[in-house]
């Protein structure tokens, strides 16, 4: 990929980019009350992308292809505004190339006119924001959570404190462009695939690790529905055949067989032997700390086998939006467990021993969960501008926005819904210590 920088060789292109940018920001999203000097005391990245022709993307199976032009900051953005005006050298704007379509799923399809997720994949591998280089990334909206936190935190928590999950992505807040259109505040991501960096499994022509998901829609390169009913989906691996794929169903079928069998529970017939049962419980204790309600089993749970060990792994940790709280009934409450009655994990409480590692683990963590807190703290005290840009155009807070967590209407501002969020896993982790019979 060619990684372009500011040259008076590409003035036109930029010219006619970036003083349409500056002057339509103004017109963005149906002429909202939003100027482009609106960003000036932001600190973060904005980063804008023009489709060929200025198409609109209007799918998530087709690819339109673009040019992305990414700068550090207002600051950045405004400097090359005046070069450009001035006729000045200005040599700090990258400008890469590319594609990009629609990506997600009830937030694409259910919410006609709002804010949506899309996927890039530039023409070759490239470093942004300090994240290692990729061709895929992910813009996310997170259309369904007023804080913009909730996979970020997530994220955070499989980072700093649940690291025997198998990789998380990492991500940085930006505010994005398309078309010379303001979409608000995203958070540009790492997406879940086998690459160097990301999800490192022994994926040599002739080896049987595999990358899988619990997928609802079965729409993978290969799908399948275990004798228990969860649906399975194999992700796609470059010239395998359908043996590699049979292979990699025989392997989970074998692994759920056990898991119900009547010797399920002993160390040596039983299903120890097939999983990394370390990844199984952070996997679980993230799940279930933050009550997440796309991780009962039905989209958006991924595993992972390795021919190298030849273990299952759980992860990587995925979509958390409506987690924390944000949803009704069951997992409003900060009490009760979730995860624990839902398809495998139902099976896993059952063991005595499985339960003592969850226990033993809470124990070990407890107290660095608690700190996360303020870690949350901080970056709602440095999004809280900008998410109050974002709901200049979204108009969220106050009104509703499924899922409609419980006293929205009068969580009129970012600071209450964040707020909301943190007494939630305040109330959880004392709830954990109770559950689990640990002394405070």
């Amino acid at each position: 990929m060619e990684v372009r920088r500011f040259h008076f060789s590409f003035f036109f292109l930029f010219a006619l980019f970036t003083v349409s940018f500056v002057f339509n920001f103004k017109n963005s999203s149906e002429a909202k009350l939003i100027t482009f000097y609106d960003l000036k005391s932001s600190r973060l990245p904005l980063l804008a992308v023009k489709t060929k022709g200025m198409k609109p993307i209007k799918s998530k199976e087709d690819f339109k292809k673009a040019d992305f032009f990414i700068f550090e900051n207002f600051d950045t953005a405004h400097k090359t505004y005046r070069a450009l005006r001035d006729k000045i050298d200005y040599d700090d704007m990258l400008h890469l190339t590319g594609k990009i379509r629609g990506r997600g799923n009830s937030t694409w399809v259910s919410f006609d006119q709002n804010k949506r997720s899309f996927l890039l994949k530039f023409d070759d591998a490239h470093s942004l924001f300090g994240l290692p280089a990729a061709r895929k990334w992910i813009l996310q909206a997170n259309l369904t959570d007023k804080t913009s936190l909730r996979n970020v935190y997530a994220y955070f928590l499989g980072r700093a404190i649940f690291r025997k999950v198998s990789w998380t992505p990492r991500t940085q807040f930006v505010h994005l462009f398309v078309n010379d259109k303001y979409l608000g505040l995203y958070a540009f991501m790492e997406k879940a695939e086998v690459a160097d960096s990301r999800i490192e499994l022994p994926f040599g022509e002739n080896d049987d690790s595999f990358f899988a998901e619990v997928n609802s829609r079965l729409n993978r390169a290969w799908n399948f529905k275990s004798d228990k009913g969860v649906n399975l989906s194999i992700r796609e691996k470059e010239n395998a055949g359908n043996e590699y794929y049979r292979n990699a169903e025989k392997i989970l079928k074998d692994f759920e067989r056990v898991l119900f069998s009547d010797d399920f529970s002993d160390p040596l017939k039983g299903y120890r032997p097939y999983i990394d049962i370390d990844s199984f419980v952070d996997w679980y204790l993230v799940n279930e700390f933050t009550k997440n309600h796309d991780a009962a089993f039905q989209d958006s749970c991924f595993l992972t086998y390795s021919s190298a060990d030849k273990k299952i792994r759980m992860g990587p940790l995925w979509d958390f939006d409506i987690s924390c709280g944000n949803n009704k009934g069951e997992c409003a409450d900060p009490e009760g467990l979730f995860i624990q009655s839902r398809h495998w994990y139902a099976r896993l409480w059952e063991d005595s021993f499985f339960r003592e590692k969850v226990r033993d683990r809470w124990a070990e963590v407890r107290d660095s969960v608690r700190s996360s807190f303020y870690w949350l703290e901080t970056m709602a005290d440095y999004l809280e501008n900008d998410a109050n840009l974002d709901d200049k155009i979204w108009q969220r807070f106050g009104y509703r926005q499924w899922p409609n967590a419980p006293g929205y209407k009068e969580r009129k501002t970012y600071r209450a819904e964040v707020d909301y969020m943190e007494r939630w896993l305040k109330a959880r982790a004392a709830w954990f210590d109770k559950e689990f019979g640990i002394e405070k």
